[in-house]
């Protein structure tokens, strides 16, 4: 009778000494979310000038647009002209070129893991040289080298989580880099409205509020910037970037590591099968870095996606969305600049998370559309809007403006946002995945900065409602891209994604 009683009572304690089921694909997780650190400092680094190019060129101004004079010993005033004020806000697309071209071969040869851990003591450094900057040039060369810094990991990032996501995970993970940029931009926001300062201004419209110590702001940046670095140094390398430099059991065992070492498993035999397919190409090719250029003829259709889909998103209007949200909100009869700009950064980062949840639910195709539809209808709405206030002398459609702002806002951070950076990661074939990655964002970069230097000039020439309308007919033109060339990529392993690519556009 005691034996049983013992039996009993072990069989009553082995359901609670089980282990808490450990979260499925963890080292995949952890190891995408080592890799946001890039992203975030994206955002930090886009959305800084933002928060204090106004201290910095001594502008700042009360609500009725009196000039507040900064304290001249307060270490704050760093630009004499509005020329260089406007190089430091544009330095960064160039130095983002510069760091997209240069990144492709890069990453081929030391890999992505080691290629954001490189970019880490680069934003380091230059977050500590502007911290400590004394002269303008001082903070434009930084600026530049920032850029080149993001750049990089604007590609590297995206290819990275596609490579080490498991399929199933690959759409929300990879969704994960746009909201990562864009909680970057909000904490930059953030952060320039807790680091206010007086700055030692006499000004009797001056307090502690006024001016933002952008100087404790960089050395705040400082820690996500070595956090990045920190992070990947315990990531693995990506299975697909080992197996195409020979490195097959390396390959093997990073993958066995990323997929809970379920070696079992049908995705684990695929995706190992492919890893070997891998390893096989690169001994029949060499694996020469300018072998990538020449594979890239094979993979013409992937690329045109690629770039055109980067492309449409520079030129479908979010920089007008974004550089006009102050007038469109003043013109709609809102006032405060810092509720208008919370407001749309909190949009843009709720629907983003939104995109992140539903992505591998609803697929790539149907959110790009929903968000290239509904962009394309408020930016009709938006030019209305200026149409009749401006030329019609209509002042009471202050409510469309407002709606078509956040209607555009909210259909962006659903689809266009990230999406055209999670298919660049997918589209490509393994060989040359890195080197198309770049070109598409060097090309990304490249748009971005034309729109910054001529959306003004623009302006000018056609009126808010001509600039507007442009963009909504750009968006229709990615409506028709999207349906005519831009494949599904949902659910598929890279080899189908370039199974139906073959299939589709077979050489002539």
């Amino acid at each position: 009778m005691a034996l049983e009683d013992v039996k009993a009572q072990k069989e009553t304690v082995k359901p609670s000494r089980k282990q808490i089921p450990r979260m499925k694909y963890l080292c995949a997780i952890l190891s995408v979310t080592a890799s946001l650190f890039g992203p975030l400092m994206f955002g930090l680094s886009l959305g800084f000038s933002g928060q204090t190019i106004d201290t910095m060129q001594n502008t700042v101004t009360t609500t009725n647009g009196t000039h507040i004079q900064i304290g001249e010993n307060s270490g704050l005033w760093a630009f004499q002209s509005s020329t260089e004020a406007s190089l430091f806000g544009s330095l960064v697309t160039i130095g983002a070129m510069i760091g997209a071209s240069a990144g492709g071969p890069i990453t081929e040869k030391f890999g992505r893991k080691w290629t954001l851990i490189g970019i880490s003591p680069l934003f380091v450094v230059m977050y500590v040289w502007m911290a400590l900057a004394h002269t303008a040039w001082q903070l434009l060369v930084a600026r530049v080298f920032v850029g080149v810094g993001v750049g990089v990991e604007s590609f590297v990032v995206p290819t990275y989580i596609g490579e080490v996501s498991p399929i199933k995970l690959r759409g929300a993970l990879g969704a994960c880099n746009q909201l990562a940029v864009t909680i970057g931009v909000f904490l930059a926001y953030v952060l320039g409205l807790a680091f206010s300062s007086q700055a030692a201004s006499v000004d009797p419209n001056a307090d502690s509020h006024t001016f933002c110590n952008w100087r404790n702001l960089c050395w705040i940046i400082i820690i996500p910037s070595a956090l990045l670095g920190i992070c990947m140094f315990f990531a693995p390398e990506t299975p697909h970037w080992l197996a195409s430099h020979g490195r097959l059991e390396a390959a093997k065992a990073a993958l066995s590591k990323l997929r809970d070492g379920n070696e079992d498993g049908d995705e684990y035999m695929a995706e190992s099968k492919a890893l070997e397919v891998a390893a096989e190409s690169k001994v029949e090719q060499g694996g020469r870095f300018v072998d990538g250029f020449k594979s890239l003829g094979e993979c013409k259709m992937q690329l045109f996606i690629g770039v055109m889909l980067q492309i449409l998103q520079q030129l479908s209007g979010i920089n007008a969305i974004i550089f006009y949200q102050t007038t469109i909100f003043q013109a709609a009869g809102l006032e405060d600049k810092k509720a208008i700009a919370l407001s749309v950064m909190a949009v843009l980062m709720a629907f983003t998370l939104v995109s992140c949840i539903i992505m591998d639910k609803a697929g790539r195709i149907i959110l790009l559309l929903i968000g290239a539809i509904g962009m394309c209808i408020s930016t009709i709405c938006m030019g209305i809007f200026f149409y009749l206030k401006d030329d019609a002398g209509n002042n009471n459609v202050g409510w469309l403006a407002i709606a078509s702002a956040f209607v555009y806002i909210v259909t962006y951070s659903l689809g266009v946002g990230g999406i055209p950076w999670l298919i660049m990661a997918e589209i490509f074939p393994g060989n040359v995945r890195g080197l198309a990655a770049s070109i598409a964002t060097c090309v990304n970069w490249f748009f971005c900065f034309i729109v910054t230097m001529f959306l003004d000039s623009y302006r000018r020439a056609v009126s808010f409602s001509g600039v507007f309308w442009t963009f909504a007919g750009i968006c229709a033109c990615m409506i028709a891209f999207v349906v005519i060339f831009v494949p599904e990529t949902k659910g598929k392993t890279f080899d189908q994604i370039q199974a139906y690519f073959k299939s589709k556009y077979k050489p002539h």
